[in-house]
Parts: structure tokens; sequence; C-alpha cells
């Protein structure tokens, strides 16, 4: 018995849209889940690990600094006014030393190590440029004498004098250049008790370079070309969720000693450079910190667009720690928590130094509103990443981060007993990334692949309903001819029967 054309149809369609069901659902994307697992990893043989280990192009790294317009209004107890002056440019080459593989464990061990050098563009500006700024070596140490020893801070105002050479103002008048990379010189050749103690002290500070009798001092020369401590993390060749992530610092696997819980001296997630495949947006983008001695968790914001490619907007705050209490634990102590969007690093590096978001973005009003000058908005001082979830990349980059001293008045030090209490801003950096067509285009070519696939997925199961819709019409079709034929030839039939029984 021959099959009909509208069985054959009816079957041929349903086969087709079991197998594209099949493949464009289920085993298509399987594949390339299967793939990313495979290419995503640290394992010896990936670009992956190849651009982990040395990025093969550098971070744009833009410094802006608030330059102070009154200073001696502010000696006489005004705000600080201050015009933020900058980006001075420079490109940041991140490289990965001492790299050691553990097969068993499937980790990788390393020393991070950023080295800077100018850039230029038609935005930069001259780092020869003079600038009024607070002179941190005054502030910083008079904040930590009143911290730990405020008994000594009588020595510490006979020090400036020969030190700082009887200094009349807490601000210093340079160059950029100095002031971030290149130092400022601090004499500690002097012969007084205060002035000799003062420089033993100051000595120990990694952020002064010992120049003779001299110390130079930076706000970032001591990081330029300096290993920082090792991080061992997993590969993720046995389980590509754990890529990257951090499972020892600086020798232990117990997390930090910096803060009093455990909750805050855990790491959790990756150093920042790399992250696992195929992560759900709610899980955020976890990452450890060393500046600030602390893993953030980076939340989603919205779904947008970089290239061409489908991607993940992400943002990060410093939280609230004088009402979060699982962030109580960052508080210098438990009764001096400070308040939304700023953070005391003292325990973190022993300087009594702020970090923050830019112009105080984010943050309590009232740090805005102790300094004028101050323009806070989103566009140019949120922190930004464009994350691209399947393959665990971000495209586009826009870490931000301010650093503050606070200014207060004490009757003991000449230089402070008129000023304001107010925490006033040194300077905020940009660490930057924009992928170029380079690195975007296998993404695009994925994500066109995904596409493509996807549009005859569908073509195919809208043909394949169309042809079982056609099959189901003809096939009722043929079957309504043929019953009514059928009727037909049985009334033809009585018919003429009745016709010979009249005879």
């Amino acid at each position: 018995m021959k099959t009909s054309f509208p069985v054959k149809l009816g079957l041929s369609s349903a086969l087709a849209c079991l197998f594209i069901v099949l493949f464009g659902f289920v085993a298509f994307p399987k594949i390339i889940k299967s793939k990313v697992k495979q290419m995503v990893n640290l394992g010896h043989g990936t670009d992956i690990r190849d651009v982990f280990l040395e990025f093969p192009f550098p971070f744009k790294f833009n410094v802006y600094v608030f330059n102070v317009t009154n200073p001696k209004d502010v000696q006489n107890g005004a705000l600080p006014h201050v015009i933020e002056v900058g980006p001075f440019c420079y490109d940041e080459w991140k490289v990965k030393l001492n790299v050691t593989d553990n097969e068993a464990k499937d980790t990788i061990s390393y020393i991070p190590r950023d080295t800077f050098t100018k850039s230029s563009g038609p935005h930069c500006k001259s780092g020869q440029m003079e600038i009024t700024i607070p002179n941190a070596i005054i502030l910083a140490t008079v904040n930590s004498v009143v911290r730990t020893k405020p008994g000594a801070l009588g020595v510490i105002n006979k020090a400036f004098k020969t030190i700082f050479d009887n200094p009349e103002s807490v601000f210093l008048t340079a160059k950029v250049d100095d002031i971030l990379f290149d130092g400022i010189e601090i004499n500690c050749g002097v012969t007084d008790f205060a002035g000799k103690a003062t420089c033993v002290e100051l000595r120990e500070s990694p952020a002064l370079k010992a120049r003779g009798n001299m110390l130079e001092f930076s706000f970032l020369g001591y990081k330029n070309a300096t290993v920082q401590s090792s991080i061992r993390a997993l590969r993720g060749t046995k389980n590509y969720r754990d890529v990257g992530r951090i499972v020892e610092y600086n020798g232990t696997a117990d997390g930090l000693s910096t803060w009093p819980t455990k909750e805050c001296n855990t790491i959790t997630g990756t150093d920042g450079t790399v992250f696992p495949p195929l992560m759900k947006k709610e899980e955020g983008l976890k990452n450890f910190s060393p500046d600030i001695c602390r893993s953030l968790t980076p939340f989603w914001v919205k779904r947008t667009v970089y290239d061409g490619i489908p991607v993940n907007k992400f943002t990060a705050s410093l939280g609230d720690m004088s009402t979060n209490p699982e962030e109580k634990c960052y508080c210098y102590t438990n009764t001096t928590c400070l308040k939304k969007g700023i953070m005391d690093l003292y325990k973190c590096n022993s300087v009594p130094i702020y970090a923050s978001l830019p112009h105080f973005y984010d943050a309590d009003k009232s740090y805005v509103e102790g300094v004028r000058g101050l323009k806070p908005n989103q566009k140019d001082h949120e922190i930004s990443i464009l994350f691209e979830q399947m393959t665990g990349s971000p495209l586009q980059v826009r870490k931000r981060l301010q650093f503050s001293m606070a200014l207060e008045s004490t009757q003991k030090v000449d230089l402070f007993k008129n000023v304001t209490n107010t925490i006033i801003p040194l300077f905020w950096v940009e660490e930057s990334l924009d992928l170029n067509r380079t690195f975007t285009k296998p993404l695009k070519m994925l994500y066109t692949l995904k596409s493509v696939v996807n549009i005859f997925t569908w073509l195919i199961l809208i043909g394949s309903f169309g042809g079982m819709t056609g099959a189901a019409y003809l096939f009722y079709k043929n079957n309504n001819a043929a019953v009514m034929t059928v009727t037909n030839k049985v009334n033809e039939t009585v018919g003429s029967q009745n016709e010979e029984d009249k005879y």
C-alpha cells in the first residue's frame, strides 16, 4: 500500500521539527557551553592564560588631582575650595611573575606587578604643572598620632618646625610629576630629638623612599614596578566555575588579618582580571582589591551592547558601614564608623587615608558639603564594568577610586589650631580598559553564529509547523473527498437497485 503525500509531508515535517528542537534548543547550546568551558580556564596552552599572565596592551591609568585655591583661608577656618585638574595620563602594564602550577590541586601561583609609564593624548595635562594640595605627610603624621599616641602631639609640633623649616601652612605647592611619582623631598637630616624621632617613624612608611638623609614622598611612586603580595588561584580546568578564584593570599589560606571579624577578612572572588564563564548576572562579579584590603561584589545594573556584543553592566559601591551590620567590621572602631560611601584605610595600610568614589559620588552629602567645588555625577564618577557573561570577559572597565584625608583641628599642633574639621580630597584615579576589535572579533563571530543558528532554527521550526498543518489539511481534504466519492457510489447503487425493483 502506497503512503499518501499528506502522510509523507506530515511525517517529514514532524521529524524536521523534532530534529531542529533537539539541535537548535538542546544540542547546539550545549556544544557552545562545552567549548567555552574548554577554552576559558588558566591551564597550559589557553589564550586566556597568556592574557592573564601578561596583558598584551596597557590599561589606561588617569589621575585627577584636587588643586586647593584658598589655602590661606583654610588655614584660618574656611572650607577648602578645590578645582579638579587632570587627567594626568599613564599606561599601566600588568604582568604576573614567579608563576608556578600545581596540577594536583589545579592551582596557579603568581606575584602581580604593575608598571606605570607616561602616556599622552589630546586631553592629557602636563605633569610639570604646579598645584597646591594638603601636605599629606603632615596630615598623615598628625592624624596617626591623634589615633595612637595623642600625648606625643607636642613632639610632632616641634618636629615639623625643623623637618619642614617652620611651615606656615598645612599645604604645599609642587609639580604634579613630583606629587604623583617622582617624589617631594623631606629633610630628615635634622639633629633635634623631636625631628629625629619623627623621621625614624617616617622611614617605616612604604610610601617614602630614603635618599641618604632625605626622604622622598609621592602618592604612587612606591607602587610603580613593585611586586605585590603573592596569590594562589584555581585554574578552573576541573571546574569552570572556579576560574581565577583566589584560595591563598600572601602565603596563607586563612584570608586577611586586617579586620576584627572573619567575614571581613575572608577573600572572595578573583583578582579582577579574569572571571568564570557562564555566570548568572545575579551572582555579581566577586573580586578582591588589595588597595582597600577588601572583597567587593559589583552588582548588575542593566543589559546593554558593546561593539555589537550583548553585555551586562555592573557597578559597585563602598556601602554604608554606619548602618549596615555586615560592614561594621570595616570601621576603625565600633564607635567611629564613617558615613555612607567612604572607607577608612588605616587598618589596611597604616596610613590615615580614606577611600571613596570620586567627588564623594554615592556618599553621604555631608562629605560633599564639607568641600566647595565638588561636582559628583554618575557618568564620570561611578565604577562601571561592561561584562560578557558567556565567556566571562570584561569588555569595558572604569574602575575609579578617590583618596582623601581628614583635616581636623587640634590645639597641640600650631598648624591645626584654626582649621575647620572636614575630609579633604587629594586625588582620584581611573583605571580603564576598552577591548578593541582584535579581541572582540571572536566574540562577535560567536554571537553571529548563535544568531544564524537561531534564525535557521526558527525558520525550520515555522516551516515544519507549516508542513504539518498543510499535511493535516490535505489529509482531511483527501479523506473528505474519498468519503464523498464512496457516498455518491452508494447512492448510485441504491438508486439503480430501486429502478430495477420497479420492473
